[in-house]
């Protein structure tokens, strides 16, 4: 079993929303679906965009389960954007939780949104970097401190009716082909200028032959 895990789930039916949604993580849907019926093609589709990602392209899993509509993230992207999943949460009036879980980097987190951000929480190797808010009910039984592991935060997910196993008895996946907007590739050109321009100021603020 894989500990990279990643998604964000927004509890109510929102699959005839979803260009919507991720407008809100300036992405824009092109509208080129894929449906799949088993979770073995979700699978492949999911590792393919995690080990081949698309700079401009990217690709999303989507299905329905419990009450809640799952949107994978293996990238970590969205679902710690949290400025965007609080605005979710508010225009759709909505619950919005999200995780994200990392065993090659010890990172294991949770969200949890309701027209605010009620609770979140980050352990980074051991170290916990985020604990906001007060325990949630849901926390109970789990290990919600500097030993957090993957089974801790899905315990948390799974208290809350979200179930990343339970995709394998899904037969309904919807796989959305996405593209940056303008406003998104705009920023990324002024964060890689920034930082191309950082390293040529380190590189010519010392010449080689300078030693003191």
């Amino acid at each position: 079993m894989s500990l990279s895990t990643g998604l964000l789930a927004i509890k109510g039916q929102y699959s005839d929303k979803l260009p919507e949604i991720f407008n809100f993580f300036k992405l824009v849907d092109t509208g080129n679906d894929t449906t799949l019926t088993n979770w073995n093609e979700a699978v492949e589709i999911i590792d393919d965009e995690y080990m081949n990602p698309s700079d401009n392209s990217p690709r999303r899993v989507v299905w329905f389960d419990n009450g809640w509509t799952i949107i994978e993230d293996l990238s970590l992207m969205l679902c710690t954007d949290e400025e965007s999943l609080i605005k979710i949460s508010q225009h759709f009036s909505t619950p919005v939780f999200s995780l994200a879980t990392q065993g090659t980097s010890g990172c294991y987190a949770f969200w949890y949104f309701d027209k605010e951000k009620i609770r979140s929480f980050f352990n980074n190797s051991g170290e916990v970097t985020d604990d906001f808010g007060e325990p949630l009910p849901q926390e109970a039984n789990y290990n919600i401190n500097e030993n957090a592991f993957y089974d801790d935060i899905h315990g948390v997910a799974k208290q809350f009716g979200i179930d990343w196993t339970n995709a394998e008895t899904k037969t309904n996946f919807i796989v959305k082909k996405l593209e940056h907007s303008d406003e998104l590739n705009e920023e990324i050109e002024k964060i890689a200028s920034n930082y191309k321009q950082q390293k040529a100021d380190k590189i010519t603020s010392k010449p080689w032959w300078k030693f003191w």
